[in-house]
């Protein structure tokens, strides 16, 4: 991809085109015994599509940059990763500039997007738990270079149930809400007010308190516990 990203921007560093709709083992490369040592073989999709195919001096893939659309421009690229898996960057808006980088495991498998606005990093979405579904979601909603909001999936149903949020941009989250019992609505609040790092002000349907009660702690099957979320 032409074009300099910012600092916070992915260096590009590919193993594999990026195709949604397919596992890394579907993407067309060359047999190994055909993989010239230190150069970059040209080759072209199914669809005609631009292929550039870079080799160490012992053969293996260390690159794979592709026009996936047919413009001219690179704007996938892909490396795989020390542990078997894959990390692919693309360019969405064919600017130059990496819009998304997806994080697949040695079994193929999406465990993190990262995506990017100007070069910066604003969104990160994770599957923490290797279930094949996202429960992790932080934001950089005021664009300053760090996340201040954390949306968590915490039982698996598919639905957040948990949200942090730094109101005063202080690298610290110190307002929670919580789903404890599943249903789609929140019903705990908690706040940190001094920047302390503990809450000093809690709510439930019971009503308002100072100070963080013992209450919150695991009181319900996949409960929370309120003091981890600041």
């Amino acid at each position: 991809m032409s074009g300099t990203p910012s600092s916070d921007a992915p260096i590009i560093s590919p193993d594999e085109p990026y195709n949604p709709d397919a596992t890394p083992a579907d993407a067309p490369a060359p047999e190994a015994a055909d993989a010239p040592a230190g150069e970059v073989v040209h080759t072209t999709d199914d669809a005609g599509n631009a292929i550039d195919v870079h080799y160490d001096e012992a053969g293996e893939v260390v690159l794979i940059e592709a026009d996936t659309d047919g413009d001219g421009q690179i704007d996938t690229a892909a490396a795989p990763t020390a542990d078997g898996g894959a990390v692919i960057a693309s360019d969405l808006d064919s600017d130059g500039v990496v819009d998304e980088v997806a994080h697949l495991n040695a079994d193929g498998d999406l465990t993190q997007v990262d995506s990017y606005e100007d070069g910066e990093l604003v969104t990160q979405t994770l599957d923490t738990d290797a279930d094949g579904a996202p429960d992790t979601v932080l934001t950089d909603t005021d664009r300053d270079g760090a996340p201040d909001t954390l949306l968590v999936d915490t039982n698996a149903d598919g639905a957040i149930d948990a949200v942090a949020v730094d109101t005063d941009g202080d690298g610290q989250f110190d307002a929670v809400a919580l789903d404890t019992d599943f249903d789609g609505q929140a019903d705990v609040y908690g706040q940190d007010t001094d920047g302390d790092g503990e809450l000093d002000l809690y709510s439930d349907e019971t009503g308002t308190y100072s100070d963080t009660p013992d209450a919150p702690e695991d009181t319900t099957p996949g409960g929370h516990d309120s003091d981890a979320l600041v």
